[in-house]
């Protein structure tokens, strides 16, 4: 299968100041990929630089085929939605407004079409947020600000979609229902690359995961491999536990002990 994105040896970083260098990888539609590591890492550098938000020093970035230096801004947006940590509203927009925007780069003119709204609605509701449609923006929660970005992006229907620690200002709740969300998306076709620091929730949205530190990133490897790996220590700087559940699931719990011996509690 074709790749829909290929990164080559790509540097990236702030006008003079080196974040990631030599970074290759590549991903393939109906794929989840983890970044992990420490903050500070490089993990939204690099979403932001292959998005365009912040330029490539060098290196090559290939976008569904194409050399993304040759998109312009509109045509990337029309195949990557990327989701942010956090986002400053300076205007009293509602929730049904702020979805709609993801229309933009699919509107020829206003983005109030009946296909516009039709989709806006589908990704409210499919991102838990419906209920919030009439409520501003600047009264909302973390939470409920996050699952606003996620739907925006929904509406967008791009085939990738990039997602900046979706579910830190999370509760438990929705936590889980993010995770079924990103495993649906992907069961479509969608490609989903992900930032996250919470390793039990990448473990069960991701497929494959790939570790950014030091200003580099590791191989990319299926995602149970790369929590096995004494590498995730190496890249934390603290010891790692690890437990498989009785339904075969492997759960990693920080030791605080830096290069403490891995364990297996269960099917060892």
């Amino acid at each position: 299968m074709k790749p829909v994105l290929e990164c080559n040896c790509l540097a990236a970083g702030y006008d003079e100041h080196l974040v990631l260098n030599d970074v290759t990888f590549d991903l393939h539609a109906g794929e989840v990929v983890a970044l992990l590591g420490p903050n500070g890492g490089g993990k939204s550098t690099l979403l932001k630089t292959i998005t365009g938000i912040i330029p490539k020093i060098c290196g090559g970035i290939l976008l569904m085929g194409d050399d993304i230096d040759t998109l312009r801004v509109r045509e990337i947006a029309r195949r990557i939605a990327f989701v942010p940590q956090e986002e400053a509203w300076q205007f009293d927009f509602s929730v049904t407004d702020v979805v709609a925007m993801g229309r933009l780069p699919l509107s020829n003119g206003f983005f109030e079409s009946a296909e516009d709204c039709k989709a806006a609605d589908e990704a409210m509701q499919e991102a838990g947020c419906f209920d919030l449609r009439e409520r501003s923006v600047t009264e909302l929660s973390g939470g409920e600000r996050q699952r606003v970005l996620i739907a925006r992006a929904l509406a967008q229907e791009t085939p990738i979609i990039f997602l900046d620690e979706p579910t830190s200002h999370l509760d438990p709740r929705y936590q889980v229902t993010t995770s079924a969300l990103v495993r649906r998306l992907a069961k479509s076709g969608k490609c989903i690359l992900l930032a996250i620091h919470d390793l039990p929730a990448a473990a069960s949205m991701a497929d494959k995961g790939m570790l950014v530190y030091d200003g580099q990133t590791s191989d990319l490897m299926e995602m149970r491999d790369l929590l096995e790996s004494d590498e995730l220590d190496e890249a934390y700087e603290t010891g790692f536990e690890r437990i498989v559940t009785a339904d075969g699931r492997l759960v990693v719990v920080p030791t605080g002990t830096a290069n403490s011996a891995t364990s297996l509690a269960a099917g060892s």
